[in-house]
């Protein structure tokens, strides 16, 4: 099974269009004047004014880019880590119920390692164009992410600033926000709002 249009990867290219992928937060990062750059066909926030200072109590960076895999299958019990978690070019899974788990991957990566999880469980569907991703880092991400949601442990899925069905991964620096797509300009903004206390704030993905 397939659904192409979840895949930025299926995009085609003609003559001299060549498509590029943007975040559904692309738009308030430019805002905020954001500097971009594509890779691997997405445009990606690569900095953002005075993010160092930013970055130093709590940083939000736009990681939407990121491959976003479904598995079915794969998992050893809600909530816990999966066997996807060993494949190359993996850089976090989550098993939101016992037989479905959400794999994000390096961008570059995305197509073979479907292939590959495909092989050994049957069903993945690509779903990269379905979900932002949100990271929280510093030394306040965790006091942020209890300003945004009432989750206490994690991985954890539920509601986050009133949005339900978000994915909250623990990740070595801080956290990962995987959001309903439609829904990520909305979070992006709220948790902006409420890191500025903090004296955090928007950074690049190269901080």
């Amino acid at each position: 099974m397939s659904l192409s249009f979840l895949s930025p990867a299926e995009a085609a290219q003609s003559g001299s269009f060549q498509p590029v992928a943007r975040s559904p937060m692309s738009r308030r990062q430019a805002e905020a004047g954001a500097r971009f750059d594509e890779r691997d066909g997405w445009r990606v926030p690569v900095a953002l004014p005075g993010e160092d200072a930013l970055l130093a109590t709590v940083g939000i960076a736009d990681l939407s880019h990121l491959g976003k895999l479904e598995v079915r299958g794969a998992g050893d019990g809600a909530g816990g880590q999966t066997s996807a978690g060993s494949d190359v070019g993996v850089l976090a899974s989550y098993a939101i119920s016992p037989r479905r788990t959400l794999v994000l991957c390096e961008t570059a990566v995305t197509g073979a390692l479907r292939e590959q999880l495909a092989e050994q469980h049957g069903f993945v569907l690509d779903v990269t164009a379905a979900y932002g991703v949100l990271a929280l880092a510093g030394p306040q991400a965790d006091t942020l992410l209890r300003r945004l949601t009432h989750l206490h442990s994690f991985p954890a899925s539920g509601e986050v600033a009133h949005v339900n069905g978000v994915h909250v991964l623990e990740r070595p620096a801080g956290y990962w926000l995987v959001v309903p797509q439609e829904l990520g300009d909305y979070l992006w903004e709220v948790a902006v709002d409420r890191a500025q206390p903090l004296g955090g704030g928007p950074v690049g993905v190269d901080v």
